[in-house]
């Protein structure tokens, strides 16, 4: 069976730990994409925020590369004397010179400016070239790349010249390795047009180690780093994977980002991969050259903030749980023990035990219970003690009956054979009660054994009193009593003398008495102490007969 107890705990924790799975399941997601959410804010915003770092630098090269061709374009003599006057194109490469030198002094990076010519009706090595091995060294000028030395077609040489005259417009070039210097470069050149001719190129080559380093100081959480791919998904600049390395061909899972960045996408939101087999995230950015900012960090070190979120949720869960249960059992210990306190009162009451006393009272309905129930059992034990009051109480004289006397008479017997017990029994005999009822009638009779009695009551205050016959009584002496009995009876025929003396004739009473001391050697039961007091009673009576005969005869002979 199982106990009011354990269903209150089973019905209140099951509550408290479903509303905790709820609650905390509900929290855990909420934070979780909250933390997620974040987690790409700041991830996209550090990406927006080195790209707008980088786009700056670009834009000053732009800007550079920009103002010398509006100069360059500004300066341009007639085309046609351009394309048939030698001497005009180096009047014009002079006034070109200076503003060129000038511009890449003052462009952070700038390790080579030029202005070259369409080779198809100027000498192949016509315009200018001004170029510096380090970034902290001085300009000079060096002779331009011959032009009939390479094909249109060799991208490796010359493709800087025909790719943005053939696309017309404005063009960064890829980073290469220049070979001269041993430096790595990137370009940005604008060609130049008259009268639908192409009539050459601006450019400016950039130190490409002025953009790594500040890809490189990249840094997001413990082991996040940044790199640069073109817009076909090719590593630029990356600090394990050699440049030019297709990303696609580097992991499975980095294919769906290749798409993505083939397709120009950035946003928001991170793109989940694999590197070296673990988990990680990273966030895009395109920059005004059309490469791509990438800003990668483990999925561990990004969810680091979720997870500890997470956990402390979950501890705060299982510390709720603990407290719960914790506060559960003793809630409803202190809600059940008075309900035990009552069913243990009820099996006593069915065992026959009227002394229960409930001690756990609350202020609720359970408490109202008990107090019912506490009620209940004093008034049944005010009942049985009236009904034990008639079953052990003499009806004539108010004190305890035969039976009353036999069971403390069976107390004592046990004493004598546990213990030593230190008593006396005291057995009193009103005489002449049998001529009192044949002469005067019952009832004069009955007020003389409730007289008698009153002697004996109010003599021996302290010690019980029992009724055992019509004319009999008895009186166990214990304690104090037992050591003064002697003065209790010369009290007791003070006492009774006082009465004789105020009572007539007819109304005096008359009383043997005889007692007897426990004595371990000699009395083996109780009854025999009895036996003891009662012949002691009846010598006694023997007396007083002699005595009351006496004083008859001598009262004759007076007369």
């Amino acid at each position: 069976m199982r106990s009011i107890q354990t269903k209150f705990i089973a019905l209140i924790l099951g509550c408290v730990l479903l509303s905790s799975v709820i609650i905390g399941g509900a929290g855990i997601l909420s934070a979780q994409k909250v933390v997620d959410k974040d987690s790409a804010q700041l991830m996209n915003l550090m990406c927006s925020e080195k790209a707008r770092a980088l786009n700056g630098i670009f834009s000053r090269i732009e800007q550079s590369v920009n103002t010398l061709a509006v100069y360059a374009d500004q300066e341009l003599p007639d085309v046609e004397q351009f394309k048939t006057s030698p001497d005009v194109v180096r009047e014009y490469t002079q006034r070109l010179q200076s503003v060129a030198v000038n511009a890449a002094n003052n462009t952070e990076g700038a390790l080579a400016v030029y202005a070259r010519y369409n080779p198809d009706f100027t000498e192949p090595t016509s315009g200018l070239f001004w170029s510096r091995t380090a970034l902290e060294g001085r300009f000079q000028q060096l002779t331009p790349t011959d032009f009939s030395r390479y094909a249109s077609d060799d991208m490796e040489h010359v493709g800087w010249y025909y790719i943005p005259i053939d696309s017309g417009k404005a063009t960064w070039m890829k980073p290469y390795m220049n070979k001269n210097i041993n430096v790595e470069m990137i370009s940005y050149v604008i060609p130049i047009y008259a009268d639908n001719t192409a009539i050459g190129v601006i450019g400016m080559d950039i130190d490409f180690s002025v953009i790594k380093e500040i890809v490189e100081n990249i840094k997001i959480y413990d082991t996040g780093y940044a790199f640069l791919t073109d817009e076909d998904a090719n590593i630029m600049y990356h600090e394990e994977v050699d440049s030019g390395s297709s990303m696609g061909s580097l992991e499975k899972s980095l294919r769906p980002i290749v798409d993505e960045l083939q397709n120009g996408s950035s946003g928001n939101y991170l793109f989940s991969y694999k590197w070296h087999d673990v988990k990680k995230e990273m966030a895009l950015c395109t920059l005004r050259n059309d490469m791509k900012l990438v800003i990668t960090a483990p999925s561990s070190e990004i969810d680091q903030a979720k997870n500890t979120l997470i956990l402390q949720s979950c501890i705060a869960m299982l510390l709720i749980s603990f407290l719960s249960v914790f506060l559960t059992i003793h809630m409803t210990r202190r809600l059940i023990r008075p309900l035990k306190e009552l069913n243990d009162a009820a099996r006593k009451i069915a065992d026959g035990d009227l002394t229960v006393s409930l001690s756990n009272q609350t202020k609720d309905e359970v408490g109202m219970l008990a107090d019912s129930f506490q009620q209940t059992v004093n008034h049944l034990r005010k009942y049985i003690d009236y009904i034990n009051g008639l079953a052990y109480r003499d009806a004539l004289t108010g004190v305890k009956n035969k039976t009353a006397y036999q069971e403390a008479a069976d107390r004592l017997e046990t004493m004598t054979r546990t213990g030593k017990p230190e008593f006396a029994l005291l057995v009193f005999d009103i005489n002449n009660l049998k001529t009192v009822n044949d002469s005067h009638g019952h009832d004069f009779g009955d007020i003389l054994i409730i007289n008698a009695c009153k002697i004996i009551c109010k003599v021996f205050k302290r010690s019980p009193v029992y009724r055992i016959g019509g004319d009999e009584f008895v009186v166990i002496l214990e304690n104090s009593e037992l050591e003064n009995y002697e003065q209790l009876l010369e009290r007791f025929q003070a006492a009774l003398d006082e009465f004789n003396g105020f009572a007539g004739k007819d109304g005096k009473v008359s009383i043997a008495r005889g007692i007897a001391i426990y004595e371990e050697n000699v009395d083996l039961t109780v009854n025999e102490v009895f036996k003891r007091a009662d012949d002691a009673m009846y010598q006694n009576k023997i007396a007083m007969k002699r005595k009351e005969d006496t004083e008859k005869e001598e009262s004759g002979r007076v007369v």
